[in-house]
C-alpha cells in the first residue's frame, strides 16, 4: 500500500528556539530541559528550530540573545534566575532589549514566605535578586521554588519593520521549570498549534546504524521526507539498539494516522524480525512478552556481564512468570561446580568459548527446569585479551529441551560498553529463537 502523504497546512512555521544558560550544563550534566520542551512542540505540531547551551557569561549570553531574536518568533531560556552572581539571564535580556527592570514587592514578599515556611528562616538579602522583573513582562508563578518565570511581548526592529516577537525566562530545575511550561507556556502555543502531529518510533536490535538506513531510505522517500515539511524521521543509535522516530503533521487526523499506519507497515515491511518493538518499548520487555504469551521460561548462566542479565530481566514488573534464575559463573571452578562444564572443555578450549558457552547454557538449564537457558562468557577488558581472543570478545550459548547452539561476537568499546552490548544481544539471541520456535509450531517457513 502506498504511504500517503496528507494535504497538510504549509504556512510559515513558528520558529521556535531555546537557549540553556549553565556551565554545569557543558561539564556532563544532561540538559533535560531541552528533551521536555521539544517533546511537548512536537506534540502539538512545533518544533524547536534551535537549542543553545552556554556557559554563564553575560558577554556570551548577550550574543547568543540577540542571534536568537533576529532569527526566531518565540524565545525560551532556562536557568541563570537563582541568586547568585553568575545567575545573570534577567538582567541580560535587559540590556539585550533596552528594557528596564523593576523590583516586584509582591514577588519579593513570596520569596520572604517560602524561605520562613520551607527554610525554616529569613531569606538571604541576595535572594533579592530573584524579584527583579522585566518592565512590562508578565510574572509566572513559581509553585516549587523562588524564582519566577516571566512571559514577555516586545517589538523588535529588523531591516526597517517591526516584527512582534515572544520571550519566555523560565528557571533551570526541571522540577520548577516543567511545570511552570505546562501552566503558561502549552496553552500559548496551543494557540497557535494549527496542524494535528503524531509520533511514532521503531526499535531495531541486530542491525548496524548504516544497514538501517540504507534499508529505511526507499520508506523515507515514498512519505516525502526532505520534500513536504509534514513528514519527518530520526534515526538514533544506543548500546546497539536503533530506534527509527517519524512522526506527521496534519490538519485532517484520519489522514495522518493513515499515514502513520502506513509508514509503520513500510518499516515492518523492510526492517522484517530486526524490530523487537515500538515507542519506548525494551528489549527485556519484548523478550518478557513472549515467554509470557508462549508460557515459556528462562534461566541465565552470566560470566563477563556479572548478573547484569537478570538485572535488566527483572527490571520488568511480571517477570517471576518466566524468569526462574541465574547463575553468575565468574570463575572456572563456578563453571565446573554449578554449571557442571566439563574440566577437559575448560582446559582444551579455555572459560571464554563456544564449548564452554554451550555447556554453560545446557548446564543452566538442566539445573533450572527452564525452557531456555542462556550463557555469556567473554572478555570485557581491560585486560586479559590476546591475539586469538582480543577483548571484546564474547561467546553466547542458547540452549532448550531439544538443542543447544553457541555464537561468537566481537565488541568494541569500554568495559561498560562491552559487558552492555553482551547482555543486549544475549536478550535479542532469546528474543529470535522463540519467534523461530513459534513459527515452527505454526508451520510457518
Amino acid at each position: 500500500m502506498p504511504i500517503t502523504n496528507p494535504n497538510l497546512n504549509t504556512t510559515t512555521k513558528m520558529r521556535i528556539e531555546l537557549i540553556s544558560t549553565g556551565t554545569e550544563l557543558l561539564t556532563g550534566k544532561a540538559n533535560s530541559d531541552a528533551a521536555f520542551i521539544g517533546d511537548k512542540l512536537s506534540r502539538l505540531g512545533l518544533e524547536l528550530y534551535a537549542v543553545t547551551t552556554i556557559a554563564d557569561r553575560k558577554a556570551d549570553l548577550s550574543e547568543e540573545l540577540k542571534r536568537a531574536f533576529e532569527r526566531s518568533s518565540v524565545v525560551i531560556t532556562t536557568g541563570g534566575l537563582g541568586p547568585t552572581f553568575d545567575d545573570i539571564t534577567v538582567e541580560t535580556v535587559s540590556e539585550c532589549l533596552s528594557i528596564g527592570c523593576h523590583q516586584d514587592e509582591h514577588i519579593l514578599q513570596s520569596i520572604r514566605e517560602y524561605f520562613q515556611k520551607r527554610a525554616k528562616g529569613e531569606m538571604p538579602k541576595i535572594n533579592e535578586r530573584q524579584a527583579r522583573i522585566i518592565d512590562g513582562a508578565k510574572i509566572l508563578e513559581n509553585r516549587f521554588g523562588t524564582a519566577p518565570g516571566q512571559m514577555l511581548h516586545f517589538n523588535y526592529e529588523r531591516d526597517g519593520k517591526i516584527l512582534k516577537k515572544t520571550l519566555f525566562v523560565f528557571p533551570g530545575p526541571p522540577r520548577e521549570m516543567q511545570p511552570m511550561f505546562e501552566e503558561y507556556a502549552e496553552p500559548f502555543f496551543k494557540s497557535y498549534a494549527s496542524r494535528i502531529r503524531k509520533n511514532n518510533a521503531v526499535r531495531i536490535f541486530g542491525l548496524a546504524e548504516s544497514a538501517v538506513e540504507e534499508l529505511i531510505t526507499p520508506v523515507m522517500s515514498a512519505a516525502g521526507f526532505g520534500i513536504s515539511e509534514t513528514v519527518d524521521f530520526g534515526i538514533l543509535a544506543s548500546e546497539s539498539v536503533i530506534t527509527v522516530k517519524f512522526s506527521v503533521a496534519g490538519d485532517d487526523e484520519m489522514l495522518v494516522d493513515d499515514a502513520m499506519s502506513n509508514i509503520k507497515s513500510e518499516l515492518e515491511s523492510v526492517l522484517k524480525d530486526n524490530i523487537f518493538g515500538y515507542g519506548a518499548d525494551t528489549l527485556e520487555g519484548a523478550v518478557g512478552g513472549l515467554l509470557t504469551r508462549n508460557k515459556k521460561t528462562v534461566s541465565f548462566a552470566e560470566s563477563c556481564t556479572g548478573g547484569l542479565i537478570a538485572a535488566k530481566i527483572t527490571d520488568i514488573a511480571g517477570s517471576s512468570a518466566y524468569f526462574k534464575s541465574s547463575a553468575v559463573t565468574y570463575s572456572n571452578e563456578a563453571k565446573a561446580s554449578v554449571l557442571g562444564v566439563k574440566e577437559e572443555t575448560l582446559k582444551e578450549f579455555g572459560a571464554v568459548s563456544a564449548e564452554t558457552a554451550k555447556e554453560m547454557a545446557e548446564g543452566v538449564l538442566k539445573f533450572a527446569g527452564a525452557d531456555y537457558g542462556v550463557s555469556v562468557t567473554g572478555i570485557a577488558g581491560p585486560d586479559g585479551g590476546s591475539k586469538e581472543k582480543p577483548v571484546g570478545t564474547v561467546y553466547i550459548g542458547i540452549a532448550s529441551k531439544k538443542a543447544s547452539e553457541a555464537y561468537k561476537y566481537n565488541f568494541i568499546g569500554g568495559r561498560k560498553d562491552i559487558r552492555v552490548r553482551a547482555a543486549n544481544t544475549a536478550i535479542d539471541l532469546l528474543r529470535r529463537k522463540i519467534l523461530q520456535d513459534t513459527k515452527k509450531q505454526k508451520g510457518v517457513k
